[in-house]
C-alpha cells in the first residue's frame, strides 16, 4: 500500500498539477513571510510610539508642584528640652 502511495504522489509531484501546486505554495509561503516582516518592524514603530506617548502623558499628569523643588527652608525648628 505505501509503494502504491509513493508512486502516486511520484507522479502528481512531476505532473504539471504538482509543479502548479508547488508554485502556488511557494508564493504563498514567500507572501506570508513578507507579511510578518513587515509586521515585525511596523510593530516596533509602534510600540516606540506608544512609550513616547506615555512619557508625555506621564509628564502632563504629575502634578505642578510635585515637578517644582521647594526653595524654601523649613521654619520649623526642633528643640532640645531639659531632662
Amino acid at each position: 500500500m505505501i509503494d502504491n502511495v509513493s508512486q502516486f504522489l511520484d507522479t502528481v509531484a512531476g505532473s504539471e498539477l504538482g509543479q502548479a501546486a508547488r508554485h502556488s505554495a511557494r508564493a504563498i509561503w514567500n507572501a506570508h513571510r513578507a507579511a510578518f516582516e513587515t509586521t515585525r518592524a511596523e510593530a516596533g514603530k509602534v510600540f516606540t510610539l506608544a512609550i513616547g506617548e506615555g512619557r508625555k502623558l506621564a509628564r502632563r499628569a504629575k502634578p505642578a508642584s510635585a515637578t517644582r523643588k521647594s526653595t524654601r527652608r523649613s521654619t520649623r525648628r526642633t528643640t532640645r528640652r531639659a531632662a
